[in-house]
């Protein structure tokens, strides 16, 4: 009898826990910064109900990068002994907010942290380009052979921590992948080089699309991902013609629209991923319109895209019949010195803000549309009836996200992106997704020597209260960040910088980082 009974005990414990065990717990998400004991594990505990692919990109690598450099060299060369005093010095790992590229070491650290945490648990990886290092230092100017070599660097570091697994990896070139930067001139020879040290992940298939144009298309067990070749869709590019007239960018997108064609057929669910984000800064008119319109007119498969290159933190939206109404912000990047805080970039932060704002509140809000006569009644509706409404208004509506670099332009940091993987959901539902950082700074301090560890930074379920990322989703978020909630925009803002600008954009959290961290000064 006495066996019985430990038998039916040990079985309410087993399904206690298959139960319990992997469900997230908010209270139990230590989110602090990486000092003293560093907390890695994700908000969501991975169970096999779910998927995970990793988001990661714009590393920039550098091997001239000195640790103790000067900032004036770009972090390449030591200060002169009687400079020592004065001049500020940089660190092993990197320099937040310094006008430098990082070193080699910090995306090895990373990559190590990811191989500890998450290659267990990873179906796929998105890696979104600008491997090599910028042209900073007009003492030391970067050349074709070293923009090849850092990207071979960086294809062997993949292998070394993805190659023994099945984990498939999707590249795509970044404008600082090729030399001259923006525009890839010798067609072939560049794209037979990136063949050859991508060929463990281009499918076969598509190595003659890709030799022809530098994009190709691969599955996962999950999603088709579609490789895009931003490049030719940059108003810096002035080797290519724009999108209506023939040549290498309208084929582009001819093959990206016959691609989606070919996955609405198959009945596949589409990533798309390119490092340059479309936007009115960057792309030329008619590839920015073309793209956007097919974007809008595949939305049925495409369930998310993905790029880099800006370094911060967010998501655009766009109308895709109504893009009249997107104002374009400043062309040209600027140094730029924000009042009462130490960093440098090089775009104008608080414009950009500011533009991604009037981006989010000019959504559906056009004269006489059927967004602008729900929001001009809205206080005579209840949310549920505005929620009835949003069919109509996201007819047209394409969601960008863009994911923050590796490059300690703020802090370094990767994305883990969450999705329902299980067999009886009739497609894969993107959950949310986890963003980690690094504050080397403090790290450097306080665990000279120990391997870089990772923290969250903040979570879409516990911090925005998405329960998914579709674009319906990250346009109520829009909404409600704009329109109701102050105190969740000022959190949004300050983690597009990846809490290096709590003082320019005031907000929620008294965990600063950079409240005791120096960070000082810092072309996509």
């Amino acid at each position: 009898m006495l066996p019985r009974v430990l038998l039916l005990c040990l079985a309410l414990l087993t399904t206690w826990w298959c139960l319990f065990h992997g469900i997230p717990n908010d209270d139990d998400n230590v989110r602090c910064g990486p000092d003293g004991c560093v907390p890695s594990s994700p908000s969501w505990t991975p169970t096999r109900r779910n998927g995970y692919f990793l988001h990661i990109t714009d590393a920039h690598m550098d091997e001239n990068y000195v640790a103790s450099a000067s900032v004036g060299s770009a972090c390449h060369r030591k200060p002169r002994p009687e400079d020592k005093e004065r001049m500020k010095r940089v660190g092993y790992l990197g320099a937040p907010g310094k006008r430098c590229d990082a070193p080699v070491e910090l995306t090895r650290q990373t990559l190590q942290w990811i191989a500890r945490e998450w290659k267990d648990k990873l179906d796929f990886v998105i890696w979104t380009g600008d491997n090599s290092r910028h042209d900073w230092d007009r003492k030391d100017l970067r050349n074709r052979q070293q923009v090849l070599q850092l990207n071979k660097i960086a294809a062997d570091m993949m292998t070394d921590v993805f190659g023994d697994t099945d984990i498939t990896v999707i590249p795509c070139l970044g404008n600082n992948d090729v030399y001259p930067h923006n525009r890839p001139v010798d067609h072939d020879s560049i794209y037979n080089f990136y063949q050859q040290i991508w060929n463990k992940w281009i499918p076969p298939s598509q190595r003659p699309v890709f030799q022809k144009g530098g994009y190709f298309a691969t599955d996962t067990a999950s999603y088709r991902v579609l490789s895009l070749n931003s490049m030719y869709f940059l108003k810096r590019n002035k080797r290519v013609n724009n999108c209506r007239k023939s040549g290498p960018a309208r084929d582009h997108l001819l093959w990206l629209e016959q691609e989606l064609q070919r996955a609405r057929d198959d009945n596949a669910q589409v990533v798309i991923i390119g490092h340059v984000p479309p936007s009115p800064r960057d792309y030329r008119k008619t590839c920015f319109r073309e793209y956007l319109r097919i974007a809008s007119a595949y939305k049925d498969i495409i369930t998310s895209q993905h790029y880099g290159h800006l370094n911060m933190d967010h998501f655009l939206l766009y109308d895709a019949d109504h893009l009249d109404v997107i104002q374009e912000y400043d062309m040209q990047p600027k140094q730029h010195m924000i009042a009462n805080s130490p960093i440098r970039i090089n775009r104008n932060i608080e414009r950009y803000v500011d533009w991604l704002r009037d981006l989010y509140l000019a959504m559906g809000l056009e004269e006489n549309t059927p967004a602008s006569r729900i929001y001009q009644n809205m206080a005579a509706q209840t949310k549920d009836n505005v929620d009835d409404d949003y069919d109509d208004i996201l007819d047209s509506l394409v969601a960008i996200q863009v994911s923050p670099s590796v490059l300690p332009v703020y802090y370094p940091s990767i994305r883990i992106y969450r999705y329902n993987a299980s067999a009886s959901a009739p497609t894969p539902t993107l959950l949310g997704y986890d963003q980690y950082y690094a504050n080397i700074t403090r790290w450097e301090l306080r665990h000279p020597g120990e391997p870089l560890e990772y923290a969250i930074e903040y979570t879409t379920e516990s911090d925005y209260g998405l329960k998914d990322l579709s674009p319906r989703s990250l346009f109520k978020l829009a909404k409600h960040m704009i329109e109701e909630d102050d105190a969740m925009w000022n959190q949004y803002t300050r983690n597009m910088f990846v809490r290096t600008q709590n003082e320019t954009f005031p907000g929620y959290d008294e965990d600063d980082d950079d409240d005791d961290d120096d960070i000082e000064d810092g072309e996509d």
